[in-house]
């Protein structure tokens, strides 16, 4: 392996991008197994480092799952990708930690995403109901437990903030302790009239359980939608489904590299919407403070 060179490794279960430089070392490292080909990070990627195959659908169910790809003469390890992933698909180490270069140079913000639990609340029936709605297993409860394994006393609850999704399916499994901030918002559409008969391909990518089959009929619950569209992206009737962002919660930045990546994101009115009331927001502050103006 020569320095800086960037070497890559696919198997089954992950790619993996590879760069050692003198004074840097970047891993980027895809798992497929989390990935639902959303669609979001090759949006984004500013230097098309990124590809998408979609994925196949036989008799109404997924057959093959959505590939992604990361082309490592491109993949400039900006780690843009990493923070618009909803799934936690993609990570970044930088020196063997996890960093993103993005954030290092003020270049793209952090997604405000949170979710916070009171324990103390929690009944052993609520705190089962909320792990057990979790779609990723990252709730974990420990308490007294009967003979048959059943939770009797909550003693403590944890959360895997890293791998947490923000789906609010254990907010909606107990709303006295759970609540979930996601980082995107927007609205989510399905014609079912549109879909074909018996057809469940995107209950099947749907990554936190917003749309499940349910005795043969379509359901869709969209308070736990994470607006990724991955839905969209399989369904073979594309007017069924709609998916619209329409705001991203983020740090501030004052930033070319969001500019660009937020017109992805969302529509592109809501996008310049965002970017003129940042203006407008300067022209305020800049005006505030013009000689002989009192500062408030």
């Amino acid at each position: 392996m020569k320095r800086g060179e960037t070497i890559k490794r696919t198997d089954a279960q992950s790619v993996v991008l590879d760069r050692r430089m003198i004074t840097r070392a970047h891993l980027l490292t895809l798992n497929r197994q989390r990935c639902v080909g959303c669609d979001l990070c090759t949006a984004v990627c500013p230097q098309e480092a990124m590809s998408l195959t979609r994925g196949t659908v036989e008799n109404g169910r997924m057959t093959q799952r959505p590939t992604l790809d990361i082309d490592p003469f491109k993949c400039n390890f900006c780690g843009e990708c990493v923070v618009v992933c909803p799934t936690n698909a993609l990570t970044m180490l930088v020196d063997g930690q996890p960093n993103i270069p993005v954030w290092d140079y003020d270049a793209f913000p952090k997604l405000i995403k949170e979710i916070k639990w009171d324990a103390g609340s929690l009944t052993p029936k609520s705190a089962g109901a909320a792990a057990d709605a979790c779609p990723t297993a990252v709730i974990s409860v420990d308490g007294k437990r009967d003979k048959s394994g059943k939770l009797t006393a909550v003693k403590d609850v944890q959360v895997d903030t890293t791998n947490c999704i923000y789906c609010k399916q254990c907010e909606a499994a107990s709303p006295e302790s759970f609540s979930v901030t996601p980082p995107f918002d927007g609205i989510i559409r399905l014609e079912r009239s549109l879909c074909p008969p018996g057809c469940q391909a995107c209950a099947d990518i749907c990554p936190t359980r917003a749309l499940v089959m349910d005795k043969g009929k379509l359901i869709l619950d969209d308070r736990f939608c994470l607006y990724c569209g991955a839905c969209t992206q399989l369904c073979p009737a594309p007017e069924a489904l709609l998916v619209r962002r329409h705001r991203v919660r983020h740090t501030p930045v004052k930033s070319g590299a969001w500019v660009v990546a937020v017109e992805k994101l969302v529509s592109a009115e809501l996008a310049a919407q965002e970017m003129d009331a940042k203006s407008q927001a300067k022209r305020r502050q800049a005006i505030k403070y013009l000689p002989g103006l009192k500062k408030d």
